[in-house]
Order: C-alpha cells, then structure tokens, then sequence
C-alpha cells in the first residue's frame, strides 16, 4: 500500500485548487469527471462538497458552485 494513501493529501489539494479557482474573477463554477468506478475519487469530491450532476456509462461529474454576489 502507497504510504500517502488514506492521509487526506488529494483532499487537501482539492480543496485549496477549488478555493483558488472560485476567487478568479467571472468563476462562479467548478466541475469534474471521475470514472464511476473509481469511488475513491467520487469521495474526495463529495467530501469537497461538490455534487453531481451527471453521470452517463465512463464519467460521472460533479460540479460546485458559489452563489452570485451583486
């Protein structure tokens, strides 16, 4: 078994990338697609609060959005 696995990093790094990309003027949305048959990656996305949207037989997406501020 990988050392790093099961510590968090992906969900960490998921979170901050997300963090950064939703302050970028005009983004209001962030989404993904994971394989749906790869439930470690659907996990860190749901732990990240994103939630799906669509999933069809090879992607499943996942999207998550911050309201419009006037």
């Amino acid at each position: 078994m990988d050392s790093r696995r099961g510590r968090g990093y992906t969900t960490e790094a998921t979170r901050a990338m997300v963090a950064f990309a939703l302050t970028a003027p005009g983004v209001h949305t962030v989404s993904a697609g994971v394989e749906p048959t790869n439930p470690a990656s659907v996990r860190v996305l749901e732990k990240c609060g994103f939630q799906r949207w669509s999933v069809d037989e090879e992607t499943a997406r996942f999207r998550i959005t911050t309201p419009l501020t006037r």
